[in-house]
């Protein structure tokens, strides 16, 4: 039986008691599906203008159980591919952000210019007989990528809505009120937190402002100077 149709079959939603069945948090099955149906489709957020301001500026993000990267050209557009040789499927950058001038696999030697196509081969002569149609070996590019007011996004879904459809009211709404707070520039440096669970959770607190003043409520400690309040 298909994954979709099986999963289309079990009721995980009581809408009358506003319940979630447990297994949304935990079922591999659900993730695969999530990651193709979701994450393969929607609007993912990449990165921001300011962090690849010149041409060779490059920037990797996750879409999904996808690494890519976003490099800005030579004319100044924007493009994202995985940051996956076609060769072996080796990464061909290991930094998470930089400037460059060409992409080169570390196993292979493949070497991808910053459009993603493919410009150099070791023994293309005398190990491929030059019979390589490099034009169909590039780096796989995203279905589509876009900004708005700075925030680059880019999807897997070539048919997918346009950026600006997709966002609609309120995710434009969301933008705008960072965006119109002034001229800003992201702070170079990465910052990651890895936390064992499934992507649901932190997602679900993010909205859940029930929790943040039992959760986060501030402290009072005694201290020789006086009270000291610490969130």
């Amino acid at each position: 039986m298909a994954l979709d149709t099986r999963l289309s079959d079990l009721n995980y939603v009581d809408v009358e008691k506003a319940e979630l069945d447990r297994r949304i948090f935990s079922d591999p099955d659900i993730f695969e599906l999530e990651m193709e149906l979701i994450f393969g489709r929607a609007w993912l957020f990449v990165c921001h203008e300011t962090q690849i301001p010149n041409p060779g500026d490059f920037f990797e993000a996750p879409m999904g159980k996808d690494n890519v990267l976003v490099v800005r050209q030579r004319d100044g557009s924007v493009k994202a591919f995985l940051n996956t040789c076609t060769h072996r499927g080796n990464a061909v950058c290991r930094a998470e952000e930089g400037n460059t001038k060409n992409f080169m696999c570390t196993y292979h030697g493949w070497t991808y210019d910053l459009a993603g196509k493919l410009i150099g081969v070791p023994g293309f002569e005398n190990l491929y007989h030059s019979d390589l149609d490099k034009d169909s070996l590039g780096l796989r590019q995203v279905g589509q990528i876009d900004s708005y007011k700075g925030f680059v996004f880019a999807t897997m879904d070539p048919s997918a809505p346009a950026l600006f459809d997709y966002l609609g009211t309120t995710g434009r709404l969301g933008i705008d009120l960072i965006a119109e707070q002034g001229e800003m520039t992201v702070v170079p440096g990465i910052l990651k937190f890895t936390i064992d669970c499934n992507w649901k959770f932190p997602t679900d607190n993010i909205f859940d402002y029930y929790h943040g003043r039992v959760t986060h409520m501030a402290r009072t400690f005694r201290c020789p100077i006086g009270n000291l309040t610490t969130l």
